[in-house]
């Protein structure tokens, strides 16, 4: 084995016999930090030693074996990439890019610049690799347990849920999942921390939100499309569910995908495998499936507006998150941390709440929920010239102190609390939306009869307000 005296940077491990010697040169040459084996024995004492190269270049003839058989003993995909390279009576594209090879190129001697150009194209991927997993790792940690906020009995409940659906994932098949809550519950949040706590979180993390994609779009979305499947598809595509693949897929807004596309879901659900658009090929998938809805399934369910049978399969294993507003101190607990958070992202000191804020919080229907927090604090950050945050700045954040809620003495009606100080009338329309959405679950027409306006002029009006 003929060692360089290059250091140790991202490392270039040549396999090949004698005639690999202006290989070895020319990858000195250009400054990589060669080692050269002649045999499986150094090749294996090669890839345990620290740092392990980042590359792979695989030169035949070899002395004991074909490239083939190499590729065959590096074993799985996760290992550095494998560049082929030498003549043409070695090097068979189509069999060694089928075995594992990133690259294949044929006379390397005669084409010095292909070949140079393959092996920093290699180490170029291997080095994005290394940052996507240092970026899961990253978010991996930002989805632990104990980094997310709930002292509150009732979000214990979901970390014990968490922690217990991923104890069943490391024993084997896990059905589907389903979380319930109000628009900014943190669905999302625990849908991460269910990847990233599992034995998945090595593999994608996919997530979709049904509501804002096109009814005529979901469908090649989730499952993919095979070329001339309809007008534009010029060739094939794999869907989210491809996409996820040993990983976990999260459908966000689960409610708005339409009846038929239920079907295909529960279809999917039950068989593990996915048909393109267009296509005949079942195609195997093994993903973690993690839906979100609001609480109105059940309704939708007694009303036609979701599949009874898909409601039940996703029903086995399911929690809902309480809103904000029922979980007592963890909501001064949440400002506190999103106050440190923003003030580090924005370069500001971290500014302490005052008693006058501290009551704001807790006395706040926040309809938004952690969302709608998160979005005020990150105004008051950006605009705030004091040295503590106080309850005025929350007034001035929301553009006012306004509650809508469901009247306790009539529950077909609202009690309004308008505040001393005025308010804006767009706020007001944005809350009555939203309860009239809620009251009718969500269903957009029944929605736009009741409140006496086109449904053109509702989805307008929800667009304006981002409510959905």
């Amino acid at each position: 084995m003929v060692q360089s005296r290059v250091a140790p940077k991202r490392r270039v491990l040549l396999v090949g016999d004698a005639a690999a010697e202006p290989l070895y040169e020319r990858l000195l040459r250009r400054g990589h930090a060669t080692s050269w084996s002649r045999g499986w024995r150094e090749v294996q004492a090669e890839l345990r030693a620290e740092p392990p190269p980042a590359l792979v270049v695989v030169a035949p003839p070899l002395d004991d074996g074909s490239p083939e058989q190499l590729l065959e003993r590096l074993g799985p995909t996760s290992g550095p990439p494998v560049v082929v390279a030498g003549p043409a009576e070695h090097v068979d594209p189509a069999s060694l890019m089928y075995a594992g090879a990133f690259e294949c190129v044929i006379d390397p001697e005669r084409q010095p610049q292909r070949f140079l150009g393959a092996v920093g194209y290699a180490l170029g991927a291997r080095e994005d690799d290394r940052q996507r997993s240092v970026l899961r790792d990253r978010e991996a940690d930002a989805a632990r347990l104990d980094e997310l906020v709930g002292g509150h009995p009732a979000m214990q409940r979901v970390f014990d849920f968490v922690r217990q659906v991923c104890r069943r994932t490391a024993r084997g098949r896990t059905p589907a999942i389903l979380l319930t809550g109000e628009t900014g519950t943190g669905k999302g949040a625990i849908a991460r921390a269910l990847h990233f706590q599992s034995v998945r979180r090595h593999r994608p993390f996919v997530q979709i939100n049904c509501a804002a994609i096109p009814a005529n779009l979901v469908e090649a979305e989730l499952f993919g499309h095979e070329r001339g499947a309809f007008t534009g598809a010029r060739e094939g595509r794999p869907g989210l569910f491809e996409t996820a693949d040993g990983g976990t897929l999260f459908l966000d807004e689960l409610p708005s995908l339409p009846l038929d596309l239920q079907a295909k879901l529960l279809t999917v659900i039950e068989n593990r495998a996915v048909r393109r658009v267009g296509g005949r090929t079942l195609r195997p998938v093994d993903v973690q499936l993690v839906a979100a809805s609001q609480p109105v399934l059940k309704r939708m369910v007694r009303k036609g507006g979701f599949r009874e049978d898909l409601y039940h399969r996703l029903n086995v294993l399911s929690i809902g998150l309480p809103p904000l507003r029922e979980r007592g101190d963890d909501a001064l607990e949440l400002a506190e941390q999103f106050v440190r958070e923003l003030c580090g992202e924005y370069g500001v000191p971290v500014m302490p709440l005052a008693d006058s804020a501290r009551d704001f919080i807790r006395r706040y229907y926040w309809p938004g929920n952690v969302r709608e927090l998160r979005n005020q604090i990150e105004r008051i950050v950006l605009l705030s010239e004091g040295q503590a945050i106080e309850g005025w700045q929350f007034e001035r954040a929301s553009g006012e102190i306004l509650r809508v809620d469901p009247a306790e003495e009539d529950p077909s009606g609202f009690r309004i609390q308008l505040p001393p100080q005025g308010f804006a009338l767009d706020e007001l329309e944005r809350e009555v939306i939203r309860h009239a959405l809620e009251r009718h679950e969500g269903n957009v027409s029944q929605t736009a009869r009741y409140l006496h306006i086109s449904r053109q002029t509702l989805i307008y009006r929800m667009k304006k307000h981002e409510l959905r």
